[in-house]
Order: structure tokens, then sequence, then C-alpha cells
């Protein structure tokens, strides 16, 4: 396997797969089944402040979202640690940090920026943990007290967070900030003046699971976290807006199963990955799946790291004005791959094409000029037959 170790935020990990807050991190003993299982570090889920952690039901909490048999995406309605920090403190912690574990502490922003601090000093003299991630972005919380997602689409609260935290420890610190803003980028830079070492993007998206249908009754009775493939083109979009503008490392977390998302996401600017719900699909093995297909990937690329493919597709992203005023271009065939043209029968293109560009009579035919180079007809050929040309 090739050399995977990152350096993210003056600390550097073994591989940049990193696993994030959630269930499979919900105590210290399956904190560190992931690290044995090859994950680069972990964050168990988020600490609460002292004698306090989130009570989550028992009687269902999460829901898998299909298309057909496909799995792409769930609900899940799971709180923060449902175990006081005095039992991290005590107990859970030497579990997790057994190996040497690269431990991130998740710890919930209390109302009172001070109380986070309190809590995040408190977990940084174990010595067991390399930094902090502050979260402002749990999509449950909806109550008086503002916290989880509300705080996270505040810049000043995000400032005043980060600022708490950075003036009680002396390890890194990192605001994980959430996706339910339309602009995260005033959060990200809110963060970053407030000094802030890196940002995670983003957590699950607040949600509803559904109804069923033959009873009216819902799925889940509660509003709970979007998380899985569904959802990484809206993280992908958040991480993509702020590694224009900041200067600090991020992060990613969302809808990551393959290598190859991974490497989309570093692409975009991230540093570093985090994964949760393909780990608990498929189990604590995902690690070493995904990172075997990075290490080819590295290979077949002759790079000596993953640093020099960062950001790597930034540039290349654009105002929709700037890129209508692109060349037009349109559809067309491939008459020896084409279906149609060469057994006949499929038809999947017409159906798509609004703007008259596509007939069958009974062969395929293009009209270029009625062709608004959408693409779509492009997306659904099962072949690739069709692609978009200059006109």
């Amino acid at each position: 396997m090739g050399n995977l170790e990152v350096e993210f935020a003056g600390v550097r990990f073994r591989n940049p797969l990193i696993l994030a807050s959630a269930t499979p991190g919900w105590d210290g003993e399956r904190s560190n089944q992931a690290w044995r299982a090859g994950a680069g570090g972990v964050v168990p889920k988020s600490f609460a402040p002292p004698v306090k952690w989130a009570q989550h039901p028992r009687c269902g909490r999460m829901k898998l979202i299909k298309y057909g048999k496909n799995r792409i995406g769930m609900v899940n309605i799971e709180l923060y640690t449902t175990m006081a920090l005095q039992d991290w403190l005590e107990n859970e912690l030497d579990k997790a940090y057994e190996g040497n574990n690269s431990i991130i502490a998740s710890v919930v922003a209390h109302p009172d920026p001070e109380d986070t601090g309190k809590n995040a000093r408190i977990i940084q003299d174990t010595g067991k943990v390399v930094m902090f991630e502050i979260n402002v972005s749990c999509p449950m919380p909806a109550g008086e007290d503002r916290v989880g997602f509300q705080m996270g689409n505040d810049p000043e609260t995000c400032y005043t967070q980060v600022e708490a935290v950075r003036k009680a420890v002396s390890l890194p610190v990192g605001i994980k900030l959430t996706p339910t803003s339309h602009n995260m980028v005033p959060m990200a830079q809110a963060a970053e003046q407030a000094g802030a070492d890196y940002l995670t993007i983003a957590n699950s998206v607040r949600s509803f699971a559904g109804v069923d249908i033959n009873t009216g009754l819902p799925k889940l009775a509660a509003y709970g976290g979007y998380s899985g493939p569904a959802i990484k083109p809206i993280t992908q979009r958040h991480v993509s807006e702020v590694a224009k503008v900041v200067n600090i490392p991020i992060a990613a977390v969302g809808g990551i199963s393959t290598w190859e998302d991974v490497v989309e996401y570093m692409m975009l600017g991230a540093t570093i990955i985090q994964i949760c719900t393909s780990i608990m699909w498929h189990g604590y093995g995902r690690f070493r799946r995904i990172l075997e297909g990075l290490s080819q990937y590295m290979e077949r690329k002759g790079l000596d790291s993953l640093q020099s493919i960062r950001g790597k597709a930034l540039p290349h992203i654009v105002t929709i004005e700037e890129l209508a005023k692109k060349p037009p271009m349109v559809a067309q065939v491939d008459p020896e791959t084409c279906i149609n043209l060469t057994k006949g029968g499929c038809e999947r293109c017409g159906k798509v094409c609004f703007y008259g560009a596509i007939e069958f009579a009974p062969k395929l035919a293009l009209y270029g000029e009625n062709c608004d180079g959408c693409g779509l007809c492009t997306e659904i050929c099962p072949v690739g037959a069709l692609k978009l040309l200059p006109a």
C-alpha cells in the first residue's frame, strides 16, 4: 500500500480516512475497533458537558431511504454520546486510545461558550486526544437553548465558540459546520478569524423519513439527520465554496462510500475525509477496502502523496453566467455504439428530449438545430453512444 500519510492542522495521520462522530464510535471499544480496522483516526460520539448526556429513542431511530432496492440514504435520530463525560474520562477514552489511536474529540457547543471551553480542557487533560472538533451542526435539537445546527447558522456564534475553546486548550481546534445553511462561507470565515485551525464540512441534513401510506403514520416520528450517498452533491458544494475563501484545511464528510468519493473531495479542497454511514452499512472493514483503492489509484497516477491532487478541480468551477458564455454544444451519436442504430429497439434518449432534437422513424435521427445542449440524453444512454460536442 502506498504512503497515505497526511498532515492536517499540524497533526500527522497515518491515512486520510477518519471515522466520523456517530454510532460506530459510541464507546471506547467501538472507537478502537475502527482504529484497528485501518482508520487514520476516530471521532467518537460528541462529548456533552460534565454530568450531562443525551438520551436517544430506543424504539427505532434509523430508516433507510431507497430508490427501488438501492440504498440512497438514511435518516437517523441519533443524538450525542449516551454516556456521561465522566464515563469517557475514567474508562472509555482509555479503551479508545489503545494502540495510540488518533482521537479527535467532538465537543457539543454549549449555549455558554465558556462551558464548551471548560469541557474541552477537561478532555485535553487526559492526554488521549490530538485535536478538538466543536459540534454546532447536529440537525436534531430544536429547543429553546438553540444548540446544534441553530448555532451553526450564525457567524457570531461560530466565532465565540471557536474563540472560547481556542483560549481553553493548546491542541488544534476545528468546528463542524451545518449543511442546513444556504451559504456556509460567513460561518467558515468567522471561525477562521476566531482562530480555528481547521473546518469540518459538514453534518447530516435535517430531514424527515417519510410516511407509511398504509397506516398514515410517520416512518420516524421526529425530524432527523439525512446521510449517505444522496447528500454528497450538497456537501461537495459547501466544501468547494468554502475551500476557495479560507486558508485553513478542511475535513470533508458527507456521502463517502468509495475511494473515488475520497479523491473527488480532495480535488475539491479537502485534506482528510470523515466517513460514517458507509461504515454503518458495511462494517469497519470498509476502511481497508477504500484505502486499498486509494493506494492503487496513487500507483496508477504516479503520486507520491495525496497532497498533489488537493484543490485540483477548484479553478475549473465557475458561475452559471460564466458557463453560459462558453461555445454551445449539441448531442451527436456514435452509430457503431448506438443500440437503436445497430439492433433497434432502444428509444430511451427520445423520451427525455424536450426540444424536438431526437426522433425515431424508425431509426434514431438527430436534429442539431433543435438541440439545446442540456446533455440529459447523454446521461440516459445506457451505452454512452451520445455525447455533447461543439455545434
